[in-house]
């Protein structure tokens, strides 16, 4: 995956931090996978305002209305990712903590979220439970045009390995928005891929 490690990954692997398994880099353990990625976004989840209560995401039932969820960051990332993208050291990585940091705030109240990421791919998958309901994400960085179809391979196949048909592909787009302007590149997509129902959230 890497051709040159740069000194601060060296130093990261040497703590035992992460570590390097057939050329991926992914977190040594869950420990870590879990407290790096709430550190990174904890100012995000603070600075990050919600008008009104946080019961809309929430059905009359109880259980988490993902869609409506998803469809809010959105929203809320045409609007706001390009200033925060800015703040990022690692700007490849701000997608994500974006986003965990949005849902974060949101599965808190009632829930918890899975991370399996492997750092330095571009993709992160998340299992998030919520009041006995389950909910695959997938994350992917838009940076070539096989994007689409890789991740529909990938959260497929992290489907499989959790017995589930249902689960959300994100793509983000790293291109800026003078490139590829919001209106276009912001789309939502229901999709059947090798017998899975996958909602594909572009942005």
């Amino acid at each position: 995956m890497y051709d040159n490690f740069n000194d601060d990954l060296r130093y990261v692997i040497d703590l035992g931090i992460i570590k390097d398994i057939n050329n991926d880099i992914v977190f040594a353990n869950e420990i870590y996978g879990e407290i790096i990625p709430r550190v990174l976004n904890f100012q995000l989840q603070k600075n990050i305002r919600e008008q009104g209560t946080t019961s809309w995401y929430i059905k009359s039932n109880g259980k988490l209305d993902m869609d409506k969820l998803l469809k809010a960051f959105q929203e809320f990332y045409s609007e706001n990712s390009e200033v925060w993208l800015e703040r990022f050291d690692y700007k490849e990585a701000g997608p994500h903590l974006l986003l965990m940091a949005f849902l974060q705030r949101v599965i808190n109240g009632g829930g918890r979220i899975n991370r399996e990421m492997a750092v330095g791919t571009g993709r992160t998958d998340l299992l998030i439970e919520f009041n006995g309901d389950k909910f695959v994400l997938e994350l992917k960085l838009k940076r070539m045009p096989s994007a689409r179809q890789k991740g529909l391979d990938q959260i497929s196949r992290y489907l499989d390995t959790l017995g589930m048909t249902k689960g959300y592909l994100i793509l983000f787009e790293i291109k800026p928005s003078s490139i590829i302007p919001w209106e276009t590149r912001v789309k939502w997509e229901d999709i059947s891929h090798q017998n899975k129902n996958i909602t594909l959230v572009e942005m």
